[in-house]
């Protein structure tokens, strides 16, 4: 069965990677279709596929990209991995994928001792999974501001900056909650 024809019957098993270049071009595509998310450039999805490959983590199904989160380690916070964007196809909405290509990213990133992103005040979905990321892990979740609406143009959200943790150099395994 292809992933396209999947149903809500069917259980699709992801498996984890760090992101190669050539997922840039896929994970582009991804963002079009899924809408919502922020999309860059094309260009941009490869080089952070390039630069960034450790902390960018890809999920597939069936060869095909099913979901991903890119991220890099701040230069001032080299203790921290941040996420840029975390995106889920479509087709594996509802199955937990977000939290999972998380989880995944973490155990890429064991030494982190902080788990960062920006997040929009309307965005409850992901306001809400870095949330349960901080709970279940048993960490604290700061939220503070972070970028004001002012430094965008064309009526962009501000951005409150969430910081989770700290993880204890043993907390960022895959599964572990």
């Amino acid at each position: 069965m292809s992933p396209e024809s999947a149903n809500s019957a069917v259980t699709l098993e992801p498996t984890f990677r760090r992101a190669e270049p050539a997922d840039g071009k896929a994970m582009y595509e991804l963002v079009q279709e899924m809408g919502g998310l922020e999309l860059n450039t094309a260009y941009f999805y490869i080089l952070f596929c390039i630069d960034f490959a450790d902390t960018c983590v890809v999920a597939e199904v069936d060869g095909k990209l099913a979901g991903f989160v890119l991220g890099h380690r701040p230069p001032k916070r080299p203790d921290a991995v941040f996420v840029w964007q975390v995106g889920v196809a479509p087709w594996m909405r509802k199955r937990g994928l977000a939290r999972k290509l998380l989880e995944a990213f973490l155990a890429q990133n064991p030494d982190a001792r902080w788990l960062e992103a920006s997040v929009t005040p309307d965005n409850t979905a992901s306001r809400k999974l870095f949330k349960s990321v901080a709970r279940d892990r048993g960490v604290d979740c700061e939220i503070s501001d972070y970028m004001p609406a002012e430094l965008f143009p064309g009526g962009h959200e501000a951005e409150d900056l969430f910081r989770i943790g700290p993880f204890d150099s043993n907390s960022n395994q895959v599964g572990k909650q």
